[in-house]
């Protein structure tokens, strides 16, 4: 055999062999046939889907190995206002993708019929390219039911029409002082996407003082900080990323005050409503709940702990408070430093001499999370990936090198926990020991496999963590377990499983003049696998600096399944 063919024969059997212990670490079993069809086809569909992206260069967004799919292709045509994702399996082309469509402009039953259309059509093309074709259907068929490029709104039914005729006749009817009053109306109200931007691009506030409180279609009201959403297009951000339709939104809040809220028709931000009062306006005047009963005489200008103004920026800043290896771009930031009024390990936690005397402010009484639970990495592959990825990063940025997370402390973070006194502490680790045989009867059957590389805001670069429902089911009773025992969870952002590579602290920020990470650096990691690891135990991490002989934080019990 000539020695070409020799190496492109040892070459695909390379291919198959890595390709069938994927599939075996994931739990899946495949023919050779299978794999040859899936193999043969892959060419063709990389190809494709690099023609969608140039043909909607600003209206798509590809995804790559997300659970069976391994690419997940989003459209917007022709700036209408409806997306279009088809979900690729392994067997594409030859199995139609699945197919969902999304727009406020088409009712339920328009939506779903569109979708069955496009199924239909996908049925037809099997074994060739389709995504292009399937997508120049949906735009024949959303024009011909009157939603065309530029246009947000279906075309109006008969009823409608019927409507804006009355209302044409009543207007007819009105006498000439209700047509003085509507000229002295107040004009419309700021957008919610208004408040939205003025918060992102105005230097003068700090993101981390505003709350938002959105429309949940299962929880009902949710109130979340503000820095913890992804503000992008809500077509284009990923699945591990919080976002909001802009819509869903009912009230924005400074600290506690509401600022802005839909269903009152308040706008404190700008003073569209005719109330006079900015956002300036509320900032001045604001006063925190634990000092309304111990603030001076003096009610234009209440006095903080240190003596400032309120709404003055107080320059000091605590980079520890903020700069933690186990936040991992999910705890909250409150902004300047967080004074608790403690000091101690976490054996003994005891009041500072001047506690009982300062006023604390509005977030030193919103106390961030302070302890964790985590799965403590151990797999020797993991470690060893993780060390290959950081080296280069720090060979194209060498400044970042104080930002990685050491191999001894990695974790996947299960969820954050308030525990302030000495008593909590140990009741919490009281309560761990207690559960773990009720908590062993439920851990996830397969281990975690850790595979790709994404981030939080740009800030924090952590490897994807691709798991089983059985997981989250582990957490979720862990969790209640720990509340019913009267363990208080402080959890603010969404539970997004993911082990921290790299998190941007503040002085290396300053020394950059950013804080955020340039994608291109770990772009070449988007689908590289790190290895699995197996949740064999869970443990109470304190939040603090210390950390044990062993590299790993300081944790006050720790519990072992295997």
């Amino acid at each position: 055999m000539p020695i070409r063919s020799t190496e492109v024969a040892l070459t695909r059997l390379d291919n198959c062999l890595t390709w069938h212990r994927q599939l075996a670490a994931a739990g899946k079993k495949v023919t050779s046939q299978r794999w040859l069809q899936q193999q043969n086809a892959r060419p063709h569909k990389v190809k494709e889907v690099r023609l969608i992206k140039t043909a909607f260069p600003n209206g798509c967004r590809i995804i790559k190995d997300i659970g069976m799919f391994t690419h997940v292709v989003t459209v917007q045509p022709a700036d209408m206002d409806v997306v279009l994702k088809f979900q690729l399996t392994g067997s594409y082309p030859s199995v139609i993708p699945e197919i969902a469509v999304r727009s406020e402009s088409l009712s339920e039953e328009d939506g779903d019929e569109l979708k069955c259309h496009l199924s239909t059509e996908a049925a037809k093309l099997l074994n060739q390219p389709m995504i292009r074709t399937l997508v120049t259907f949906a735009e024949e068929w959303l024009r011909s039911h009157g939603v065309h490029p530029g246009k947000s709104v279906k075309a109006s039914t008969d009823v409608v029409l019927d409507n804006k005729k009355k209302q044409k006749k009543k207007r007819s009817k009105k006498t000439k002082s209700e047509d003085e009053e509507e000229d002295k109306k107040i004009p419309s109200m700021k957008t919610a996407e208004d408040v939205i931007k003025r918060i992102l691009w105005d230097d003068k506030l700090d993101k981390d003082d505003f709350l938002v409180g959105y429309l949940d279609r299962f929880k009902g009201i949710v109130e979340k900080y503000f820095s913890a959403f992804s503000w992008e297009d809500i077509a284009t951000v990923d699945y591990d990323v919080l976002a909001v339709p802009k819509h869903r939104i009912q009230y924005f809040k400074y600290r506690e005050e509401k600022i802005w809220d839909k269903p009152s028709r308040l706008d404190n931000v700008f003073g569209s409503r005719g109330s006079g009062i900015t956002i300036y306006d509320v900032i001045e005047r604001y006063q925190p709940p634990s000092q309304q009963s111990e603030v001076s005489s003096v009610p234009d200008q209440p006095q903080e702990s240190n003596g400032t103004a309120v709404g003055e920026q107080n320059n000091s800043e605590d980079y520890d408070s903020e700069d933690d290896d186990s936040d991992d771009g999910i705890i909250v930031t409150i902004g300047a430093s967080v004074n608790t009024g403690y000091t101690g390990t976490q054996n003994q936690l005891e009041f500072g001499p001047d506690a009982d005397e300062e006023k604390h402010s509005y977030w030193e009484d919103k106390l961030r999370p302070n302890y964790f639970l985590a799965v403590r990495i151990t797999d020797g592959d993991i470690l060893q990936a993780v060390e290959q990825v950081q080296d280069y990063l720090l060979d194209n940025e060498p400044v970042l090198g104080p930002c990685c997370i050491p191999p001894k402390a990695l974790h996947i973070t299960l969820c954050t926990l308030g525990l302030d006194t000495a008593e909590q502490i140990n009741h919490a680790a009281e309560v761990l020991k207690n559960i773990q045989l009720e908590i062993a009867s439920s851990l996830p059957k397969e281990p975690l496999r850790l595979d790709g590389v994404s981030n939080f805001f740009n800030r924090v670069v952590y490897a994807k963590v691709h798991y089983q429902q059985d997981f989250i089911k582990f957490v979720d009773h862990l969790k209640l377990l720990l509340r019913e025992s009267g363990v208080e969870i402080r959890d603010n952002y969404e539970f997004v499983p993911h082990m921290t590579i790299m998190k941007v602290s503040r002085p290396v920020a300053r020394i950059r003049g950013s804080k955020n990470i340039d994608p291109w650096l770990y772009s070449n990691f988007s689908d590289f696998l790190f290895g699995q690891q197996v949740v064999d135990g869970v443990y109470l991490c304190s939040m603090g600096d210390e950390r044990r002989p062993d590299g790993f934080y300081v944790c006050p019990a720790e519990i072992h399944f295997r």
